[in-house]
């Protein structure tokens, strides 16, 4: 991939261009240039160009990117809409939002307190070189060798960033800090041959990985440990004794309102207040509530919904007891909802989904499951990553539900249809709006339950666990960084509605601790296409077509939720 700036580019083009080739190549370059800035992403979606490179993460590199998006964003304004089809205005408007959003965020200063236990530098450098970095040659061994002697500057630069925090007086919540140190920690007790910046070197072809494989251990007890021991050593001697314990969320740090009505309408690009958003998690979780009592009651159970909750999570039946069976049983649930897929989508991914254990190096800091997408050429199938740590804490009667929303027909189908669709611009399949994405797993849950693939009332009740879940994160996100709760506080208010395991609970508030506003997105984009669905069975009635809707929603790719309604009900249009 070529590297030459964007700017030079468009200077080189002298001949004036139709209005669908100026937005065409307006497109194209927006992705190319979210890759060259983006090194680490570039890689995980297979564009190949940057594998030797980390992202810039200093106040330069944000510069860079906030000069490129001005550029990007004053061409798309100029472009003519009226003579572009209505996909082309659609791309218009997503790039907007998206360049529109990024230009806000980069005017915020997150970077002097973004500790991250969960996806920073620490563990996302090291997971794209697990899944992503390409071995087939010695050139590829050479690009990861740079790579691996970029981290040094990339970690220096983020303990500059959060010096310059401690002198603003913005700094991070106190538990994420340590479950950061104690996750540098055993990495760094582990093995050298062992760590999971060199795990790429197994796929060298042999002679090249005896080779290759000494030679980037080297580099690694060379500059990668040194690098990660120096960020210890910060955390733990300089900044752990200044973190918030009290007032975790953002509204304990300066400037923290404007980043958190900020950090809402960028995961669910609609404007919502923090009190508005609270208020419809109170009203959700009083309904699902009253679901859940009923199936109290259908079990026998005759006192109230809290000892229930209780009664379920103390019972060690409802929790695995081994790694393996775990496993087996989402792989199993996964290849049960796949076969019901033809009865409600009329379009349907062919990228394959595996299922896979949380890597051992994050488990302990990773929520109960994730999915990774495939990348853009679809050489890689999608992943449903369940996370096998302390079997005994997780329960039996979620993984239905979690399967759904990971995979079939939760994310693994949206994103593998968006990738697959080649009609759209490349960084329209790999957009990934958050209320979108994860609004429609969470409708996929619900939707489950019409699929009929919870077979008993604990599943069910699994179900209704993880839509109290997102409901509660409503109220819990709300109160961490617009009401100053503290952790102890969302902690107590989670084991009152859901009946997650206790470790369970405290990994997800210290998620939406160190991810403001991303909790919101998954009720906000669920309520929207449950709307949508009433809205389009009112236009249609009796010739209403469940996968007519469902692939009227999933057709466009990832859309901005004022986009997707526009877009749905253009699908439907009214008698």
């Amino acid at each position: 991939m070529n590297r030459l700036p964007l700017l030079f580019a468009v200077l080189l083009s002298a001949v004036p261009l139709r209005a669908d080739e100026a937005a065409s190549k307006l497109f194209s370059d927006y992705w190319a240039e979210q890759m060259r800035l983006s090194p680490l992403d570039a890689t995980f979606y297979g564009e190949h160009g940057y594998d030797d490179l980390l992202d810039d993460n200093s106040l330069a590199g944000r510069a860079a990117r906030k000069a490129s998006d001005e550029t990007l964003l004053k061409r798309a304004r100029m472009l003519d809409l009226k003579t572009l089809t209505l996909e082309e205005r659609l791309s218009v408007s997503v790039m907007k939002t998206l360049l529109d959003d990024e230009l806000e965020g980069l005017a915020l200063p997150f970077q002097e307190f973004e500790v991250d236990h969960m996806s920073g530098g620490q563990s996302w450098i090291p997971t794209v070189i697990q899944t992503a970095q390409p071995m087939r040659d010695a050139a590829d061994a050479a690009a990861l060798e740079k790579r691996l002697q970029a981290v040094p500057l990339y970690f220096t630069r983020h303990r500059e960033n959060l010096a310059s925090g401690l002198k603003t007086g913005r700094v991070a919540a106190r538990v994420p800090t340590e479950k950061l140190i104690r996750q540098l920690e055993e990495m760094l007790a582990a093995p050298v041959e062992k760590s999971p910046y060199i795990d790429a070197c197994d796929r060298l072809p042999e002679p090249l990985r005896a080779e290759w494989k000494p030679r980037l251990i080297k580099v690694v007890e060379a500059e990668v440990a040194p690098a990660l021991r120096g960020l210890v050593a910060f955390l733990r001697d300089d900044y752990l004794a200044k973190t918030r314990d009290a007032n975790i969320g953002l509204s304990g740090v300066a400037g923290g309102r404007a980043m958190y009505r900020h950090n809402i309408h960028a995961h669910t690009t609609v404007d919502r207040s923090p009190e508005e958003l609270h208020k419809i998690g109170l009203e959700e979780l009083k309904g699902i509530r009253g679901e859940m009592t009923q199936i109290a009651r259908h079990v026998g159970h005759a006192g109230d919904l809290e000892s229930f909750l209780e009664s379920v999570r103390r019972d060690p039946a409802n929790f695995f007891t081994t790694r393996e069976d775990l496993l087996k049983n989402a792989e199993l649930l996964v290849g049960k909802a796949t076969v019901k897929l033809p009865e409600w989508f009329g379009i349907l991914p062919k990228t394959a989904l595996v299922v896979k254990p949380v890597e051992q190096f994050q488990e302990k800091n990773e929520a109960a499951a994730r999915y990774f997408r495939p990348p853009t050429d679809l050489s890689r199938p999608g992943v449903y990553y369940i996370n096998t740590y302390k079997p005994e804490s997780r329960p039996r009667f979620s993984m239905t539900s979690l399967a759904v929303h990971e995979g079939v027909p939760g994310h693994h189908l949206q994103i593998a249809l968006a990738l697959e669709n080649k009609e759209l611009p490349l960084f329209r399949r790999n957009a990934g709006f958050t209320s979108y994405v994860e609004g429609w797993a969470l409708y996929t849950e619900r939707l489950g339950d019409e699929m009929g693939l919870y077979q008993d009332d604990l599943s069910r009740l699994g179900m209704l666990s993880d839509q109290s879940l997102r409901a509660a994160r409503l109220v819990v996100d709300t109160g961490i960084h617009a009401k100053g709760w503290s952790r102890d506080k969302a902690i107590e208010f989670m084991k009152s509605n859901t009946p997650m395991s206790q470790e369970e609970i405290e990994a997800e508030v210290d998620r939406y601790t160190v991810w403001p506003g991303q909790a919101l997105a998954y009720k906000v984009g669920q309520r929207e296409i449950m709307a949508l669905r009433e809205e389009v069975k009112a236009r249609t009635g009796r010739r209403f077509d469940i996968k007519a809707f469902h692939d009227a929603i999933l057709r466009h790719g990832p859309l901005p939720l004022p986009v997707l309604r526009e877009s749905v009900l253009q699908a439907f249009p009214s008698k």
